[in-house]
């Protein structure tokens, strides 16, 4: 008897959900997509025409409704995550969510409680985490090979491409940059280190708009690892990579820390040094796909809500952070 599909609903129909999360749904085998939802239906039916889907409506609610759907992606303006996310656990709907998961922490936190009380699935998309290099660096780091990690670096830009639309207005999206881009540094850093931020300090540039365009961010995690992420949506020419110096080694990955880019991991120890080509094409796909496995054994997924709620809990920090101009601790719950 042939196996049911892994079937999605998908609400925001901007570039994202376009280039990269209905690709990566098509690709992956045993999924397809079932109900796209805009705010203009017109929108919708044309994005559901153009890429194979089901069907197109205007109604969030009426694809919550449908049978059709085992789990929703949202890919809405930043401030509509948490209801959107409560609304879906209402309805029993799965839930893997754009970042970040809300623009305060007391929405995270409604967002985390409503989908464990409810009793489904939430993700975050972190995709970063499933970059080629980062599963060896973050082995590295967990079976010893570079010591103590004192120190670590990310850079992260997607190039001379300042904020836009509903990024640049603060009710919307919270923050700019920091809420694009540096959200995905910072997890990636504590994917990586296997440890909590517990101190921010900040400095942003916003040019002429009412969100920063670039973040430099210093953190304290809570295995004493300190570390910097230059996170800019301002310069033309990025150095896209993540670094870890150890006691023992250090591990490099080059253009690796942004979506579709072919770099390299290069480890260095007193054994000498490795390096492996390592392709960042596929983390959307993966971190979708891995997911639903986790939806389907019944497992916490990783990304998972809770690492939602910390990214949040440490952009929270951030802003106090840029407001006070002091080092603020994270407020963890």
């Amino acid at each position: 008897m042939p196996v049911r599909p892994f079937r999605w609903g998908l609400v925001g129909l901007g570039r994202i959900a376009d280039t990269e999360i209905v690709p990566a749904i098509s690709a992956t085998e045993g999924h397809e997509l079932s109900v796209v939802v805009s705010r203009d239906a017109a929108k919708a039916g044309a994005f559901a025409a153009s890429h194979g889907a089901g069907r197109g409506t205007s109604s969030y609610e009426e694809m919550l409704a449908s049978d059709e759907v085992d789990a929703v992606y949202i890919a809405t303006p930043n401030a509509l995550h948490a209801e959107q996310v409560m609304a879906a656990a209402a309805a029993g709907k799965h839930v893997l969510c754009d970042k970040p998961l809300a623009t305060t922490v007391a929405d995270a936190e409604r967002a985390v409680a409503a989908c464990a009380d409810a009793g489904v699935h939430l993700g975050l998309m972190f995709q970063t985490r499933r970059f080629g290099g980062v599963a060896d660096a973050a082995a590295a780091v967990r079976g010893g090979a570079l010591g103590r990690v004192a120190l670590a670096q990310v850079e992260m830009s997607a190039g001379r491409n300042l904020p836009q639309g509903w990024r640049t207005e603060p009710a919307l999206a919270g923050l700019g940059t920091i809420n694009n881009i540096a959200v995905h540094a910072i997890d990636l850093l504590g994917y990586l280190l296997d440890a909590n931020v517990t101190e921010v300090v900040a400095l942003v540039e916003r040019e002429e708009l009412a969100v920063d365009v670039a973040a430099a961010v210093l953190l304290r995690f809570d295995n004493g690892t300190l570390a910097y992420v230059n996170a800019n949506q301002a310069v033309p020419y990025a150095q896209d990579d993540f670094v870890l110096y150890g006691t023992e080694g250090r591990a490099l990955g080059r253009n690796l820390s942004r979506p579709n880019r072919e770099g390299t991991l290069v480890v260095t120890t007193a054994a000498g040094q490795t390096e492996t080509p390592a392709s960042t094409s596929n983390g959307y796909q993966e971190t979708l796909a891995a997911f639903a496995e986790a939806v389907l054994d019944g497992r916490e997924p990783s990304p998972s809500g809770r690492d939602g709620l910390r990214s949040v809990q440490v952009t929270t920090a951030i802003a106090s952070a840029l407001e006070t101009g002091s080092v603020t601790r994270v407020a963890a719950s």
